[in-house]
């Protein structure tokens, strides 16, 4: 039977990771399908692919806390990997106790990484039917995966826009917001750098 691996683990010396110590890097988004394949076809459309980055649903509002990993010590091995007990995907903190992983049962799903320069996300005003919104992401590791990041969403106001908030608004901007992410944001792994850094070998 195959361990969890360990390097997914976070670590009570491990700092939370601001925006600007990753902006060289790639952040991985698991799709079910391999877009790179359809992102090497002419005549291909945003539409055509965003299915595939969130989950099916009339208003794509998944794309308000949409779940992305740091890619380098997590690699394309780790992608599919589902824990069996949902409690662990809660938010880590030093103060919790350590997770063995001889403990932890889990699964392993066919997917595929995507590959999103991190720069691209950033603090990015979207205009959207002439107001700006904020595209970043935050470090959010978890009990299982330190290398867990999230995407969100501001409005103008400076609110962030939930994920459970659907109407005709928002689901137009989420589909905005997914456009920009695939034609500004989706690189190849050729040009994806890993994250590595001395204190986390």
């Amino acid at each position: 039977m195959a361990l969890y691996p360990s390097i997914l683990l976070p670590k009570k010396a491990y700092p939370l990771l601001a925006n600007g110590e990753i902006s060289n890097n790639a952040l991985i988004r698991e799709t079910t399908t391999n877009l790179y394949l359809l992102l090497g076809k002419k005549g291909y459309t945003p539409d055509d692919i965003l299915p595939f980055i969130v989950a099916p649903q009339p208003s794509l509002r998944e794309v308000f806390e949409l779940s992305l990993f740091l890619y380098g010590y997590y690699d394309e091995r780790y992608c599919g990997i589902r824990v069996n007990d949902k409690t662990l995907y809660a938010d880590w903190t030093r103060e919790q106790p350590g997770v063995a992983v001889e403990t932890i049962q889990f699964t392993q799903e066919s997917v595929w990484p995507l590959f999103l320069a991190a720069k691209k996300l950033d603090r990015q005003l979207i205009d959207f039917n002439g107001e700006e919104h904020l595209l970043s992401f935050s470090h959010k590791p978890t009990r299982v995966n330190y290398w867990h990041f999230e995407l969100w969403v501001k409005d103008s106001a400076g609110a962030r826009i939930p994920r459970d908030k659907s109407n005709t608004h928002t689901r137009y901007l989420a589909k905005s917001l997914l456009e920009y992410i695939i034609t500004e944001a989706v690189i190849f792994k050729a040009d994806a750098m890993p994250f590595k850094r001395s204190d986390f070998d």
